[in-house]
């Protein structure tokens, strides 16, 4: 019962951690885990929603918007692109050039977010339109309250990308 709680209150302090993510900072084996999420489950502590490969793990009654935006958040490629349309509808190729992916990359991972309902995609001509389904403010809400430290990672990349600013003059 100990462990049982061990891997609760983790969970209710890192929602949406991923199956191998509780795993891995509980260092406990994969069966002992999956036994006593089973039981937590069945109890209806906690819940899980799988996305592609992965399990992300909730604690119960954990809003519906804030789990989408969490496993959005979960990779990195994804979370690039969420804060790049925070500044307004990009095109694949724009979104492409500015981060440094491939296309096939970027698709992926729009595509992702679009099962998300995280963005739409919208066809103009030839291209297609990505834009956000969230106010940015909401997303800088959810990384901040529930992610702190991707929220410290941001703010790292801020002042390096500004005290590079001033470099070339």
């Amino acid at each position: 019962m100990e462990r049982r709680n061990e891997i609760l209150n983790l969970i209710t302090k890192k929602p949406g951690i991923t199956f191998r993510g509780l795993a891995r900072e509980l260092g406990i084996g994969i069966g002992d885990l999956q036994y006593h999420l089973r039981k937590l489950e069945k109890e209806g502590a906690v819940f899980s929603r799988k996305i592609g490969k992965r399990r992300y793990i909730f604690p119960k009654g954990f809003e519906e918007e804030a789990q989408r935006l969490i496993i959005a958040i979960s990779t990195e490629s994804r979370r690039r692109i969420l804060l790049l349309l925070m500044n307004g509808p990009l095109s694949q190729k724009e979104i492409s050039e500015a981060l440094g992916l491939s296309q096939p990359t970027v698709s992926y991972h729009v595509g992702e977010l679009q099962k998300l309902g995280i963005i739409t995609a919208e066809g103009r001509g030839r291209s297609v339109i990505y834009s956000l389904n969230y106010d940015p403010e909401t997303i800088a809400r959810i990384i901040m309250e529930y992610r702190p430290s991707v929220w410290e990672g941001l703010a790292d990349s801020l002042i390096d990308f500004l005290s590079g600013v001033g470099d070339g003059e």
